[in-house]
C-alpha cells in the first residue's frame, strides 16, 4: 500500500461478513458507490488496492458494483458515460427507459426538463447497484 491510506465506511454488526481485496485504482468511486447504494462496509484504499468487508447479504450487489468498476465487460459503458455525462445525457434515454420498464417513446413524451433530470441522475448514479439506480430514477 502507499504512503496515503484511506478509511472508509463505518462499523456495523453482521454475522455473515465477506472480504474484498482488489487491485485497483478506483478504491475512492467503489467506496462511493457502496455507500449510496447502502451497503454497510469498512475498508481502506489507495492508489492501488482497495481491501474492505461487507455484510455478506449485499453480495450480488457488491459484485455488481465492483464488475462495472474493473471488468471489461463494462469497458464500453464506463467509456460512454465519460462522454455523454453531461449536457448530452439524453444519449441514456433508452436504459433509463429499460430500467424503468417502460417503453422509450413513453419516456421522450414526458417534459424536455424531466427527460434531462432522469437521465442526469442515472449517469450520475451508474456506478450503483441496478436497485439503487431504478429506486433513485423512480423519484421522476
Amino acid at each position: 500500500m502507499s504512503d496515503y491510506v484511506f478509511l472508509v465506511g463505518d462499523d456495523y454488526e453482521s454475522n455473515n461478513k465477506e472480504y474484498v481485496s482488489i487491485n485497483s485504482d478506483k478504491g475512492k468511486l467503489i467506496s462511493i458507490a457502496l455507500a449510496a447504494s447502502g451497503i454497510p462496509f469498512k475498508g481502506r484504499f489507495d492508489k492501488d488496492r482497495m481491501l474492505f468487508n461487507y455484510d455478506g447479504i449485499y453480495k450480488e450487489s457488491v459484485d455488481e458494483i465492483i464488475t462495472k468498476f474493473t471488468s471489461d465487460e463494462y469497458a464500453e459503458q464506463r467509456n460512454e458515460l465519460a462522454e455523454h455525462k453531461g449536457d448530452d445525457c439524453l444519449y441514456f434515454l433508452p436504459d433509463v427507459a429499460k430500467l424503468l420498464r417502460m417503453t422509450e417513446g413513453t419516456l421522450r413524451r414526458r417534459p424536455m426538463d424531466i427527460q434531462l433530470a432522469v437521465c442526469k441522475r442515472y449517469a450520475d448514479n451508474w456506478y450503483c447497484d441496478t436497485y439503487t439506480i431504478q429506486h433513485e430514477l423512480k423519484d421522476f
